[in-house]
């Protein structure tokens, strides 16, 4: 592949598809703030693996280098949640980081949608990170 951060500009409707779709997700929801690493926040698994074919297909970010962060309520349990997302996203436990418990908030919309918890996806590269950052400016 040579350089693994090389934009691969999109040569069918299916990349030029997934490319827009992955800088939409990591514009509205992706941590710009910080200046070494690319994070994606979100709790739906067809999004965040649709990001993940995005990495990887568009930039040719490696898996063995993705970590993810897991954030649950104190009224779930970590251990299932964790299993749901690694199952889900088909990558081994060993790429989670400690899951970080948050204090119950009340019932609603919001806790349906967070029953899994909250998943970021950290890939740590300035390059890329500065590549996406770059790519949003240019729209």
């Amino acid at each position: 592949h040579g350089d693994p951060f090389h934009f691969r500009p999109p040569k069918t409707l299916d990349d030029a598809f997934l490319f827009g779709l992955g800088i939409g997700l990591y514009w509205g929801e992706g941590n710009k703030k910080n200046k070494m690493s690319v994070r994606l926040g979100n709790t739906d698994p067809k999004l965040i693996k649709m990001y993940l074919r995005f990495l990887h297909k568009i930039y040719g970010a490696e898996r063995r280098k993705i970590r993810f962060g897991l954030q649950v309520f104190s009224d779930m349990k970590p251990v299932l949640a964790l299993r749901f997302w690694s199952k889900a996203l088909r990558f081994p436990v060993s790429h989670f980081w400690k899951v970080v418990v948050t204090p119950a908030r009340s019932i609603g919309t919001y806790r349906e949608k967070t029953k899994h918890g909250v998943l970021t996806v950290h890939f740590s590269n300035k390059k890329l990170r500065d590549m996406l950052v770059s790519q949003i400016e240019n729209l």
